[in-house]
């Protein structure tokens, strides 16, 4: 076996080690991602959310915000000390502005479909976000154009051609 390619076997098992234990970390337990669902239930106030959306929320949300099992616990603590049975309740309670921006980032994410902010903003889901489920009955999701001119008028021609001439 020459030297570069033990070297280049030797740089992939490394990187492929390294791949495999971030994966490792990465994976949030199956509690954190079941409280972050129940805890998304109450703050949108929907019952029947995807848990595999929920747990893709969850790893888009603590890649954006490192703290967020912090987060997470300091609301749930506040929401559940204000015995509060609906968001609009705890609302009225006066939550502290942490928790209020925690709620607002959870909601937000699930309404839109998209966590963090630019330019690490990464699209969760599209059709499945919440804003869609909110008019279903009248819109049906934009997934894609409709066709050419199907937005407007067409735009005015920037330059335009004179026809050419028969003449040779």
């Amino acid at each position: 076996m020459s030297r570069r390619r033990l070297l280049l076997g030797g740089l992939a098992f490394g990187s492929m080690s390294a791949l495999a234990a971030r994966g490792l970390t990465n994976t949030p337990k199956a509690s954190d991602v079941t409280d972050f669902l129940i805890l998304s239930g109450f703050l949108t106030g929907r019952k029947n959310l995807s848990f595999t959306l929920a747990q893709r929320y969850y790893l888009g949300l603590r890649d954006q915000f490192p703290d967020l099992p912090d987060r997470i616990a300091n609301l749930s603590r506040e929401i559940h000390a204000s015995g509060a049975q609906t968001m609009d309740d705890y609302l009225s309670h006066g939550p502290t502005p942490d928790a209020r921006s925690t709620a607002t980032t959870i909601v937000s994410a699930w309404y839109l479909g998209v966590v963090g902010e630019d330019p690490k903003k990464k699209m969760i889901a599209y059709s499945d976000a919440l804003m869609f489920q909110a008019v279903a009955g009248a819109l049906v999701v934009p997934s894609y154009g409709a066709g050419p001119l199907a937005w407007g008028s067409r735009p005015e021609p920037y330059m335009t051609f004179k026809e050419a001439s028969d003449e040779h």
